[in-house]
């Protein structure tokens, strides 16, 4: 029987018993969105927190990317952002303000633009913003700082670099510490098919005939491997039905 090519797609994930090497990550670029002159707003309302335009207080909805808005929240003598995606809202003021460390009165409203970091679908992989502050131990002097933000879920802090190229570097590494995790959670699950399977012909149809002669198997698959091997069983049985 011949498995068609929507089957051999669903099978890539088993393709580790041929082929050994490890995942790459991605390559990410850069676009720009600017954070100056932006539409005020007379409110907004966060989980828990309602703002409002006011004395020392300013509201700016910016467009983003990928769905994104970015809302720059004056806080005077401080300033934070606000991510929204499909009407939701993710206040980053915490790292850029609450727990900040590096000097006194943060502030974004001095960033001229955004950089993100796109994926190869144009999906935001990443955030990193300019941070203006005073440095505690010189009153007056100020200084900046880059603060990485990753966009894979929802928003989290990574840390803060000195360079364009320390802070890409974050963000990029990250996605390279999850391919990794991926490429090594395939391998060992991979391997516990292979032992499971005894006596099958390695291959990509070898975990769909193992099950049908063994279901049993699936007592034995960690939770781990559960969902990858659920959907290896579907795409096979769908594959083997169309091609009866």
């Amino acid at each position: 029987m011949t498995l068609d090519r929507t089957f051999a797609r669903g099978l890539v994930f088993f393709a580790g018993l041929l082929i050994s090497g490890a995942v790459s990550a991605e390559e990410l670029k850069s676009q720009y969105t600017s954070l100056q002159d932006c539409e005020t707003l007379e409110r907004l309302k966060l989980p828990g927190r309602a703002l409002e335009k006011g004395a020392g207080t300013g509201i700016f909805r910016c467009k983003g990317i990928d769905n994104y808005s970015v809302y720059v929240i004056e806080d005077d003598p401080r300033s934070f952002l606000v991510l929204g995606r499909d009407g939701k809202l993710f206040s980053l003021e915490k790292p850029l303000v609450s727990n900040f460390k590096l000097g006194e009165f943060p502030n974004v409203s001095g960033a001229k633009k955004a950089e993100w970091r796109l994926d190869a679908d144009g999906k935001a992989a990443g955030l990193i913003v300019r941070v203006s502050y005073q440095r505690a131990e010189k009153p007056g002097a100020s200084a900046s700082a880059l603060f990485v933000f990753d966009l894979r879920g929802e928003p989290a802090f990574i840390g803060s670099a000195a360079t364009n190229e320390e802070a890409r570097g974050l963000i990029d590494g990250a996605l390279g510490a999850g391919a990794a995790a991926e490429d090594k959670r395939s391998r060992d699950c991979n391997a516990i098919y292979a032992g499971l399977c005894k006596g099958f012909e390695p291959g990509p149809e070898m975990l769909g005939r193992c099950f049908d002669k063994r279901p049993a198997i699936a007592d034995k698959i960690p939770p781990k491997c559960i969902a990858d091997f659920q959907t290896n069983i579907e795409n096979y049985h769908e594959a083997t039905a169309g091609g009866k």
